[in-house]
């Protein structure tokens, strides 16, 4: 690994667990024990370090989920998990995010726009799958439930659990909510394929088929 990807890496875990603020160029260069002279030749400010280790977490992320579905034999499965834990990591994003828009507006819109295109990319890929091994219509608009779903997980990222009094309620109910409306975009083996997933990543929340 090259020294700049260690400091990314470094780097990165102290943003998230001290806060984007907090942390200091020379509080890395300290950490790492390199000369802060060392970290200015690598970053040209803090930043584009700032950048690099946040975008390096979320691909990470990314990455790490990717890996926990290789065992999972087909694409609605890989959709309910993959919601499941953008929606689990949905508060320490909605936390940086925060106050990188508070301190460092410029690097949050940057990797804002990352994101929108990893997920709308990511997302559209399991509407295709679903299509065509027949768990979703063929009528399914795909750039309407891209759309559907980018809103609603931006939509829990709102909610502060740890400020909210009622945020873990209507976090759960915006999760159930998202899963009604792509329950809706099923054929009937979608339907029980996603009762199945429903109960196993979402087993705090009523199931839908309680509606029915």
């Amino acid at each position: 690994m090259s020294q700049k990807q260690t400091i990314i890496e470094h780097a990165a875990q102290m943003f998230i667990n001290q806060g984007i603020k907090a942390v200091r160029m020379d509080d890395i260069a300290r950490e790492l024990s390199i000369s802060k002279r060392t970290l200015y030749e690598i970053f040209s400010d803090k930043e584009e370090l700032l950048y690099l280790s946040i975008r390096h977490y979320t691909l990470r992320c990314r990455e790490r989920r990717i890996e926990s579905i290789t065992n999972i034999d087909n694409s609605l499965e890989v959709m309910i998990y993959n919601l499941r834990e953008m929606i689990n990591h949905a508060p320490t994003i909605a936390r940086v995010r925060r106050n990188l828009k508070r301190f460092y507006p410029k690097v949050q819109e940057r990797l804002e726009t990352d994101a929108q295109n990893h997920s709308s990319n990511d997302i559209r890929g399991w509407i295709k799958d679903c299509v065509a091994n027949g768990y979703f219509t063929p009528t399914s608009d795909c750039d309407f439930v891209v759309r559907v779903i980018q809103d609603s997980v931006q939509g829990i990222m709102v909610f502060d659990r740890d400020q909210m009094q009622n945020s873990l309620e209507m976090i759960s109910l915006m999760s159930y909510s998202l899963i009604i409306f792509i329950r809706g975009l099923c054929t009937m083996k979608g339907i029980e394929i996603i009762d199945a997933c429903f109960a196993k990543y979402f087993g705090n929340i009523p199931s839908p088929d309680t509606l029915i």
